[in-house]
């Protein structure tokens, strides 16, 4: 074999390793190029994947005409987490939410079992309904359940009556400071004056006592109806709430409602979470349909 062909040979065996690599390195380069401009982003691939809903959770947020809301997610630890919130520190009137207040001043301070008489001030309350009679006599429990399914502004001055309404509402603001709502003010025992006012946000902190401190309010605040008795088993007044959604979720633990022409619809209600068993909070002030608002909340949420 001439000198020329074992040259030729051996450069040819040499060039076959270093012509692969090349092709090799050029394939991959080619695939880097491919993944880093053609091929989806992580973040593109996940919207893509995730559903229509997820996507498009900030258009989906439910759209609340009323002035202020907020709805809080409380877990079994009791942590909290809000789930919506517009315009959760403006100071509103809260007209008959006030009642929850003056509830918790009563069991507070006043034996249940005590009879008292409804007044002719009682009476004079400004109320549209009212069931209450000059000189009939009830326990300060019937008063209670009177004004947490009925909303009675009557039964509220008149439990008010028993330490003078000044004293009551004085302790009603005693409660508020000392629990550090520090955007809360009442101003009388019922809540038709627009300086009995809050934030949804010192709501949350109030139902939540409510809830940890003194559930029976909220017990008594879900029932839908209730006969209400004397102590002597005499039938006096059959009691209907105010709250137009109780029987269609049955997940409510309580919750109230309010009205004045100052502080427009008010609603607070009390979920239980089927999820996870977690409680939810949720608040309309300033609404002009409470009920409908506080439904399309809670098909959001749920």
């Amino acid at each position: 074999m001439s000198q020329n062909i074992k040259f030729f040979l051996i450069s040819f065996l040499v060039s076959i390793p270093l012509w692969w690599g090349i092709n090799v390195f050029e394939k991959d380069l080619e695939d880097f190029f491919f993944v880093q401009y053609y091929q989806p982003s992580p973040q593109v691939f996940l919207a893509q994947a995730l559903p229509r809903s997820h996507q498009n959770l900030e258009k989906e947020t439910p759209e609340i005409a009323a002035v202020s809301a907020i709805s809080v997610k409380i877990d079994k630890r009791g942590q909290q987490k809000i789930l919506f919130e517009k315009n959760s520190e403006k100071i509103l009137p809260i007209a008959s939410l006030t009642k929850l207040m003056a509830a918790s001043v009563v069991l507070e301070n006043y034996d249940l079992s005590q009879e008292l008489m409804v007044s002719k001030k009682a009476i004079g309350q400004p109320e549209a309904f009212g069931q209450l009679r000059i000189g009939e006599k009830l326990s300060v429990e019937n008063l209670l359940y009177l004004i947490l399914i009925e909303s009675s502004n009557d039964a509220a001055f008149a439990l008010s009556e028993l330490i003078g309404e000044g004293g009551f509402v004085e302790l009603m603001n005693l409660e508020a400071k000392y629990l550090g709502l520090k955007n809360t003010h009442f101003a009388d025992p019922a809540g038709y004056s627009p300086e009995n006012y809050s934030t949804v946000k010192d709501l949350v902190k109030f139902t939540k006592y409510l809830l940890e401190e003194k559930p029976q309010i909220l017990e008594i605040s879900r029932l839908s109806e209730f006969d209400l008795y004397d102590p002597d088993g005499v039938f006096h007044h059959k009691l209907l709430n105010t709250n137009e959604i109780l029987g269609e979720i049955p997940e409510i633990i309580g919750g109230k409602t309010g009205y004045t022409t100052e502080a427009g619809e008010c609603f607070i209600l009390v979920l239980k979470n089927p999820r996870d068993n977690s409680i939810l909070i949720n608040i309309i002030l300033g609404s002009r349909n409470r009920f409908e608002e506080m439904q399309k909340l809670i098909d959001w949420l749920y």
